[in-house]
């Protein structure tokens, strides 16, 4: 794929970059990196990726994309936000897979796991069309089971789980979305057929602000969901 047509829909600061360059691959970890890929620097809980970028560029990377200029004599694209960036050129890399799919993401401190379990049961049965789940036990692909690093994974993980599910048969997928990966902006761009809230509690005050901001967030998910269901009973449900 062509880099300009990677980047078609992310919003670019600066450039230094020819755009009929022929990309391999989409990498945000050096230690996966190909010759070839283009390296997106992201900011993590641990390490900072702009520190890797010179790792990077000797590994093959024919591109950088970062949110400040690379100190490395490099091809590089600038933009606003990295996560942003790797979300929406991750979602052209597999050619926007969550287009061909019904999505049902489920958000909320306890319950994911089981909500999303029963959904997949119930729409399996009584429509009989193949599903995908994504979660914290593990993904799944109809009745073939995946790994799983986290709840959700990274945006560019998500999509290429979405693209396998599409190409596989899955007409539906339902997803177990994070205060993290809506935070980290994981799910940027995806259009959930319907956005599930089960409650929110006390358990994640060690990433977020305030209760406040933690309901914040969670609330990202129905700005992107085309229908909502909503436990009532929970206090932050008017949220």
């Amino acid at each position: 794929m062509k880099l300009g047509k990677l980047l078609e829909k992310v919003d670019i600061v600066a450039a230094r970059a020819d755009m009929d360059l022929e990309i391999t691959g989409i990498s945000f970890d050096t230690r996966t990196l190909r010759a070839g890929d283009v390296f997106v620097a992201i900011k993590g809980f641990a390490f900072d990726g702009n520190r890797f970028i010179a790792e990077a560029v000797e590994k093959g990377a024919l591109c950088v994309i970062c949110e400040k200029k690379p100190d490395t004599a490099t091809s590089h694209i600038i933009v606003r936000d990295s996560r942003v960036a790797l979300a929406q050129a991750s979602a052209a890399w597999f050619d926007y897979p969550a287009g061909k799919l019904k999505i049902i993401g489920v958000t909320g401190t306890n319950g994911k796991t089981t909500v999303t379990n029963l959904i997949k049961q119930v729409i399996e049965r009584c429509s009989g069309e193949k599903t995908g789940l994504i979660g914290t036990n593990g993904n799944m692909i109809g009745d073939r089971e995946l790994h799983a690093e986290r709840t959700t994974p990274e945006s560019y993980e998500f999509q290429e789980l979405l693209s396998m599910m599409a190409s596989e048969g899955c007409k539906y997928v339902v997803a177990e979305i994070s205060s993290h990966a809506l935070a980290l902006s994981r799910v940027h761009g995806v259009e959930f057929e319907v956005g599930v809230f089960t409650n929110l509690t006390t358990d994640h005050l060690d990433f977020h602000d305030s209760m406040e901001d933690y309901a914040a967030v969670k609330s990202l998910l129905f700005s992107c969901s085309l229908k909502s269901a909503i436990n009532i009973d929970d206090e932050y449900a008017p949220q």
